[in-house]
């Protein structure tokens, strides 16, 4: 039987203190072996006491004269060293980020928020159905009769809505957006923004509107939020078909009682397939697109025909998409040209809706519409009591829509939780929470809130803000997570200048955007709604009405007038551009330019 050769440890060399070993001079000094062999090529020998074998070593002195007088060694030495440094930083990043991880995953748990939301003693009513099917109406007569009370919507022009409806029916009511704050004598209501929603008030009843909301990724968390910590005795939700599974989920898993009421809608929808043209606009036609710049175009090539158009996008402000709404709903206007922000809470006389386009933008890329966003926008057909039924056409893909339109919708699989603002009081940077947060694989039940746009405003804030890193945490919290378009380069800068202001704690500079075209007048409305909501975080209430009113009276003087100025055209020839024209010019100049 062989016999297992024993090995004998090394034991490390104890060297002069004059004497380094590569090893030792790449680490205190950053010289790899190379180096110092293509610099120092004569390298001492020592052997060791009791030793058989030399160890090659050079002499500190002549490495530290090196590096003084050789400008190519020094630069050599500082690479190696900053690589080193950076490769240390990193590993030790993601040991912490680990560490985030098992905070963030075991603290702040799905489960854990729930358990926490089961001591609420809540009854909750839930209202689904399709759009026009009566669901909000029977929820606000609930709300109206109670003695105190809270409408949460996702728009501020629904919670105008309902403070204007309450009120005029003697039910007082306050109303509450991230905008504007306007309080009754007596009131004992609020019709409120959902993110706004206040915690710490009891209510007899609460209504939570457009709840399958809590899917959305960016906004999804408030509705979790309310539906998981709104106090009050009875809670309506009103909400689509495809969220209602997720939401008894939820309530059963809080183990709180609820009543499905199932509501119909209140006139058929019927698809009547291709549309054929501007020739057969009709009055009562609500045209749908997908960005700011086709409604503008559709509506001047509408209007170049005679016909007077109302339109309806995003960035247009809530008192201009009022007077808009009005104009149609009271015959001023023959048709609407709006994106899909025409789908969500805007009750219009439409008799039908034209498809322009069949695919959106998200964001990342161009997409088709789903089954959900195909019936939200569709459902806007059909006004009881006007029309006996909606109609649904489209220019492009019928296939699409049709099928969009019949049988039931995917059910929603998965609730949106909100980012636990309790955990900005650990010892973990910001940026390592956030991005943490961002890399949470998600649940069976649950994805993570989007916060890209507030690590984006948070990289700005690290880099353009003097004194960054003395800025607490839940502060800088609470400026990154303003609303802000991050597309909009010009609003990130006054965001930042207005952030500047605030850490130095200096007055915040008003908004100079060029009010002489309809886009500069719509910047400087969002400008002011950013001001107004970074004073509000930190304590101060400033009221911009004039200034937002005369910007919107503005704007709506834009759309007043002759729509066609407004149309996309060639800017070299100056020839109308169709609305879903893909290239900046057109073919002639593109084609001359070519020649030329």
């Amino acid at each position: 039987m062989a016999r297992k050769r024993r090995h004998k440890r090394k034991t490390a060399v104890t060297l002069p203190e004059h004497l380094l070993r590569a090893g030792d001079v790449t680490d205190q000094y950053g010289l790899s072996e190379q180096a110092l062999m293509a610099y120092l090529p004569h390298p001492e020998q020592y052997l060791p006491e009791g030793r058989r074998k030399a160890v090659t070593c050079w002499r500190r002195e002549d490495v530290v004269r090196l590096l003084k007088t050789d400008r190519r060694a020094r630069a050599a030495a500082d690479e190696l060293l900053a690589r080193r440094r950076r490769r240390e930083a990193a590993r030790e990043y993601e040991n912490q980020k680990k560490e985030v991880f098992r905070y963030l995953a075991g603290e702040y748990a799905l489960d854990n928020l729930l358990r926490k939301a089961a001591f609420l003693r809540r009854r909750f009513v839930l209202h689904v159905g399709p759009t026009n099917s009566g669901k909000t109406y029977d929820a606000i007569e609930a709300l109206a009769a109670a003695e105190s009370g809270a409408y949460l919507g996702p728009l501020r022009l629904l919670a105008l809505e309902m403070f204007d409806k309450l009120n005029a029916r003697g039910c007082r009511c306050n109303l509450l957006t991230g905008e504007e704050h306007i309080e009754v004598d007596g009131a004992y209501h609020v019709a409120s923004t959902i993110e706004l929603c206040d915690f710490r008030a009891r209510y007899a009843v609460a209504v939570i509107d457009e709840g399958q909301m809590l899917a959305d990724p960016s906004r999804g968390a408030h509705w979790t939020r309310a539906l998981l910590g709104v106090d009050a005795e009875e809670v309506h939700v009103c909400l689509a078909p495809e969220a209602r599974n997720i939401i008894v989920w939820l309530l059963e898993q809080i183990g709180a009682p609820y009543e499905l009421r199932e509501h119909k809608r209140l006139c058929p929808l019927t698809f009547e397939g291709k549309f054929n043209g501007y020739g057969d606009v009709q009055p009562g036609d609500a045209l749908i697109t997908f960005s700011r710049r086709n409604v503008l175009n559709i509506s001047g090539e509408l209007e170049k025909r005679g016909i007077r158009a109302s339109v309806i996008y995003g960035a247009l402000p809530p008192e201009s998409r009022r007077e808009e709404v009005r104009k149609f709903a009271s015959g001023q206007t023959n048709v609407v040209v709006a994106t899909d922000a025409i789908g969500m809470g805007i009750s219009l006389p439409i008799r039908r809706v034209i498809f322009c386009e069949t695919q959106k933008y998200d964001g990342v890329s161009r997409r088709p519409l789903n089954k959900v966003e195909i019936r939200q926008i569709a459902g806007r057909a059909g006004r009881f009591g006007i029309y006996d039924r909606g109609e649904v056409l489209t220019v492009s893909d019928e296939e699409s829509i049709r099928r969009g339109l019949i049988g039931p919708a995917r059910q929603v699989r998965a609730l949106t939780t909100p980012f636990p603002a309790a955990a900005l009081d650990s010892d973990y940077p910001l940026d390592m929470l956030l991005r943490a947060w961002q890399e949470l694989p998600p649940g069976a039940r649950e994805q993570k809130a989007d916060l890209s746009e507030a690590l984006v405003l948070l990289r700005v804030f690290d880099k353009d803000v003097p004194g960054a890193d003395q800025v607490p945490k839940s502060m800088v919290y609470d400026l990154i997570t303003c609303p802000v378009d991050t597309k909009v380069r010009e609003l990130v800068f006054y965001w930042c200048d207005c952030v500047r202001a605030v850490v130095r704690g200096r007055t915040v500079p008003q908004p100079k955007f060029d009010t002489d075209t309809l886009e500069g007048c719509e910047n400087q409305y969002r400008a002011y709604d950013i001001r107004c909501q970074l004073l509000r975080r930190v304590g101060i209430n400033e009221s911009v009405t004039r200034q937002k009113r005369e910007l919107a009276e503005k704007i709506n003087a834009f759309l007043a007038q002759d729509k066609q100025s407004l149309e996309r055209r060639c800017p070299q020839c100056g020839a109308p551009l169709a609305f879903d024209w893909p290239w900046r010019t057109c073919d002639r100049c593109h084609y001359r330019r070519g020649r030329g």
